[in-house]
C-alpha cells in the first residue's frame, strides 16, 4: 500500500509517497503545486527535504518550462492533429528520467525475463513520441520509452511484461494476450492508465 504525506522543504511543498523502493525520486508536474517525492519507506522525512532542496534549481527550472507551456497552450498552441499537445520533456527531465529507468527497469526485466523463460539480449531507453516500448524478437532487443520513469504506478511493469511477451508471440494474437493474461491478468487497467500520456 502507498502510504502518502505532505512536508516543506524550504519553500517548497512536497508530496511524498512511500513505497518499498530503494531511492527518491522526484517529479514535477504542474507550475505551482507540489512536487512529489517518491520514497523509500524507511527514508526519513528530513531526508527527503534535504534530496528536495538539492533539486531545487531543476525544480525552479522545470516550473518555468511548465508556465511557458500552459501560456502557449492558453494562447491556442495545437498539435498536427488539431488537438491541444502536451509540451515536449527538457532535456533535464530526460536526463533525470533517464537515470530513473538505469536504476529501476534494468532490474525489472532481469526479474520477468527469469520468471516468463525468454532472453532478451539488449535493453535500450529512448525517448519515443508514439510508442512506450518495442521489442526485435529476432535480436532479443528492448527498448523502453524514457518517459516511462514519470508514468502512473504499475504502467512501467505493464510495459516491461508486454514487451518481454513477445519473444513469446511476436504478434498481438491470441498466444500474446494468453500470455499476457498469465503473467499481468490487470494488464488492460495498466494500459488504459498509460493511453494519451505521452508527450511530444
Amino acid at each position: 500500500m502507498v502510504r502518502e504525506e505532505t512536508l516543506r522543504a524550504g519553500g517548497i511543498e512536497v508530496l511524498v509517497r512511500r513505497k518499498r523502493i530503494k531511492n527518491a525520486y522526484l517529479r514535477v508536474r504542474s507550475a505551482e503545486g507540489p512536487v512529489e517525492v517518491n520514497a523509500p519507506v524507511a527514508m526519513p522525512l528530513e531526508g527527503i527535504a534535504r534530496f528536495v532542496l538539492s533539486k531545487e534549481a531543476w525544480i525552479a527550472s522545470r516550473r518555468g518550462e511548465l508556465a511557458g507551456a500552459q501560456q502557449h497552450a492558453q494562447a491556442g498552441r495545437i498539435d498536427a492533429d488539431g488537438q491541444m499537445g502536451p509540451d515536449t520533456p527538457s532535456p533535464c527531465e530526460l536526463e533525470e528520467w533517464r537515470a530513473i529507468m538505469e536504476r529501476d527497469a534494468s532490474p525489472l526485466v532481469e526479474a520477468w525475463a527469469e520468471r516468463m523463460g525468454v532472453r532478451p539480449q539488449r535493453l535500450v531507453f529512448r525517448n519515443m513520441r508514439s510508442r512506450w516500448g518495442s521489442c526485435t524478437p529476432a535480436t532479443g532487443r528492448i527498448c523502453l520509452n524514457l518517459q516511462l520513469a514519470a508514468a502512473p504506478d504499475g504502467c512501467l511493469e505493464y510495459v516491461v511484461v508486454h514487451e518481454l511477451c513477445h519473444l513469446i508471440a511476436a504478434d498481438h494474437g491470441p498466444r500474446f494476450k494468453a500470455a499476457m493474461d498469465c503473467y499481468l491478468p490487470d494488464w488492460r487497467d495498466r494500459r488504459e492508465r498509460l493511453r494519451g500520456t505521452i508527450r511530444r
